[in-house]
């Protein structure tokens, strides 16, 4: 046991203890027991009252019982002065809490501004495209490449009707083999995007991108706009049939497993954790139906992916 939990440092504690076996030592030997540090801990401990000076000035230790519930009641005090301020703390927060759960973005730059700078850090992606204009921004379609390669995991519904432009059509389909899957529903969808499921998007006005978005961070709306998604994802078909090609993450995991002996050396490789990696065998392993790495690549061999 020591008096680290009332406040007493290790170091004065020694002094302390020193001065309660040695009543009324001169400091110098003190110091020459237990180093130069002696004078300023005795400072410190008369000042908490755990040392005193009788009448030749002689360094004294304080009573044990009378230091104990000292420092008790120090303690004590030092609680309920810290949850006086709890009502303040509690206020300041409820405030910040309220500024920060929803964020008007005017205008689509604002919009794509905010999306871009939330999206850097991203580890899951869930997205609904009701309509599509021609992707024109080259640096969304790299982001979520660059995203994609790090290990993050992303989900897209699409309506069909965006299909019918085959420039969409193929922006889609390049993100979908890359790693974002992609489903498409004929139901009616809005415009959402959610990080993280943490953090999510919706446009200020319904079909009308030039307004601008809400970025919400409100946990029960962006709750139950992760169910929303769910829900609509069980009910959409694939893009394309899953067992056609391999994502460009499935053939660099491919790859990494056949030059590397090592799951460390393979993660190092690909830049993620190895926890990461170890996922992105398993779901490959799960999507050729193997029971181990080796049958995986027997059957990706078999599917010409390797």
């Amino acid at each position: 046991m020591s008096l680290a939990s009332l406040g007493v440092s290790a170091k004065d504690e020694q002094v302390y203890r020193f001065f309660l076996r040695n009543p009324g030592v001169e400091q110098g030997a003190a110091d020459a027991a237990l180093g130069p540090d002696v004078g300023a801990a005795i400072v410190r401990l008369t000042r908490l009252g755990l040392l005193e000076r009788d009448a030749r000035a002689r360094v004294m230790a304080v009573d044990p019982r009378e230091t104990i519930d000292r420092l008790v009641r120090q303690r004590l005090d030092e609680v309920a002065s810290a949850r006086a301020m709890l009502p303040s703390l509690l206020a300041e927060q409820t405030s910040a809490a309220q500024a920060e759960h929803i964020e008007r973005l005017d205008g689509p730059e604002r919009a794509r501004s905010r999306i871009g700078e939330l999206s850097a850090r991203v580890t899951e992606c869930l997205a609904m495209h009701p309509v599509r204009e021609n992707p024109s921004h080259d640096d969304v379609r790299a982001r979520v490449l660059r995203n994609l390669g790090r290990g993050a995991v992303y989900r897209t519904i699409v309506h069909r009707r965006t299909l019918d432009d085959p420039e969409v059509a193929g922006y889609f389909r390049e993100l979908h083999r890359a790693g974002d899957r992609h489903r498409v529903t004929d139901e009616s969808i809005q415009t959402l995007l959610v990080f993280d499921r943490s953090t999510a998007f919706v446009p200020i006005e319904r079909d009308n991108p030039l307004a601008g978005a809400l970025l919400i961070r409100q946990p029960g709306v962006v709750a139950t706009l992760v169910d929303l998604f769910e829900q609509t994802w069980a009910r959409a078909a694939d893009l394309e049939p899953a067992e056609a090609y391999p994502t460009r993450l499935e053939k660099q995991v491919l790859d990494l497993l056949g030059r590397m002996g090592k799951d460390e050396v393979a993660a190092r490789e690909m830049g993620v954790s190895v926890r990461t990696f170890r996922r992105h065998v398993a779901e490959l392993m799960a999507r050729l139906g193997a029971v181990n790495r080796f049958q995986a690549a027997l059957l990706a061999k078999e599917r010409g992916w390797i």
